[in-house]
């Protein structure tokens, strides 16, 4: 087991000997895993821990995630993935200052979303064409907007294009999602329906697994070119995301309309507040984790690309630091 996901109220988490010792309410004997075989805990209910259990973790390299809830971002409370190439962080902190380079590379990243966003609606049409219509309409807005990405001249512009193709590319996606469900438009915080709570839940699980691959990387995942800076943000992780979501998209779509989650699993927590019940994320993290190996392969594979341009773009560094790179590289 290298994934352990605790959905259970009111587990207490403890460590000995190397081991994670974990004790269900109700359960007559606590369940032990060795630290070593594992690679990330995600908390998603209430759960005691003390900071001997991060300190375990955090030595043997697990890394320890909560979930908040109510679409909310994920938060990493041990982040061990720590990479010793920190002359990659310090060329990424020197270009995050550069305008026409960030501009550039967030164009690159919003016209390749919008290229896969008209490619998914594409196959969206050969499966439904009880709906080619709305999604014939939906996908020349995309391919639209993707030409006009070409010439935006800031991150600004881009955002603005990013959102008109978002509302263009939902509306294809609300076209094929079935009625039952309820899925007018994305709205993140409350999500109002399942497809939304399924939608941002698996959302803050992708952007987990995009922090640890940038920080495998040598990256620092706060400092993105898309999203700029902020306060308690992972803004290049949130940038790395933005890669996979229509790919998140067809994987909810294809969940619902096999049947694997039904409208039993959801619970309406409060007026227009949407979430997954405890049965249905029982059936949603076994099939999120076998979906998710391949897209935390292509995004550990995209993260080191990025790394790479980086220590491949010229760039002037202050004076004794270009030495030591060259030493860094070599070694």
């Amino acid at each position: 087991m290298r994934q352990l996901y605790i959905d259970r109220r009111d587990t207490r988490l403890d460590v000995e000997a190397g081991r994670l010792i974990i004790h269900v309410p109700d359960s007559p004997r606590a369940t032990s895993l060795p630290l070593m075989q594992l690679e990330s805990v995600t908390i998603g209910a209430s759960t005691e821990f003390s900071s001997r259990v991060l300190q375990a973790l955090n030595k043997h390299g697990v890394r320890l995630v909560l979930l908040q809830g109510r679409g909310q971002q994920a938060v990493a409370l041990t982040e061990p993935y720590r990479h010793g190439h920190a002359m990659r962080r310090v060329r990424q902190y020197a270009l995050s200052l550069d305008e026409a380079w960030l501009t550039g590379a967030a164009r690159r990243l919003v016209r390749a979303k919008l290229y896969r966003q008209w490619r998914q609606l594409r196959r969206w049409q050969a499966t439904r064409p009880d709906q080619r219509l709305a999604l014939h309409r939906a996908a020349r807005q995309l391919r639209e907007l993707l030409e006009s990405s070409r010439g935006a001249a800031s991150r600004e512009v881009l955002l603005g294009i990013e959102g008109a193709a978002a509302a263009a590319y939902f509306s294809g996606f609300a076209a094929v999602v079935a009625p039952a469900w309820g899925f007018v438009r994305r709205q993140r915080r409350p999500p109002p329906d399942p497809v939304n709570a399924l939608l941002s839940l698996a959302y803050s699980m992708l952007h987990g697994d995009a922090v640890r691959a940038l920080c495998s990387a040598g990256l620092d995942p706060s400092l993105g070119f898309l999203h700029r800076p902020a306060w308690s943000r992972e803004s290049l992780a949130c940038d790395l995301v933005e890669l996979w979501r229509c790919s998140v998209d067809a994987w909810v779509w294809e969940l619902l309309r096999e049947r694997q989650l039904r409208p039993e699993h959801f619970t309406q927590s409060q007026p227009l507040t949407c979430l997954l019940d405890k049965q249905g994320r029982q059936l949603f993290y076994p099939a999120w984790e076998i979906q998710a190996r391949e897209w935390r392969k292509a995004m550990r594979q995209t993260a080191a690309g990025w790394a790479e341009e980086l220590l491949a773009l010229p760039l002037q560094l202050p004076e004794g630091l270009n030495d030591e790179y060259q030493a860094d590289t070599a070694d």
